[in-house]
């Protein structure tokens, strides 16, 4: 289910963060370790995480300003990327 508009999807239709011992990651495996949440490859979905604390609350974890910041840039690159392939 994704966090952000908490439609039911599948694994593979979704994108899964996970918390680890320094911030939270993108799992692109979906096979690491740590307790992970999941959100919709979508712009809408991803704005609506980053914007308020459902990744935090999700994840059960604080991020931080400097992890916010990678994670934001990563999501970004990876969302132009599936806009390419579409």
């Amino acid at each position: 289910m994704c966090i952000a508009c908490r439609e039911s999807d599948g694994k593979r239709d979704l994108i899964r963060l996970v918390r680890v011992a320094d911030g939270v990651l993108l799992d692109e495996t979906g096979k690491k370790a740590g307790r992970g949440a999941y959100i919709h490859p979508q712009a809408t979905c991803w704005e609506r995480a980053l914007a308020g604390a459902l990744i935090q609350k999700a994840l059960r974890t604080k991020i931080s300003a400097d992890n916010l910041t990678t994670l934001s840039a990563s999501v970004s690159t990876l969302l132009q990327v599936s806009d390419e392939t579409a």
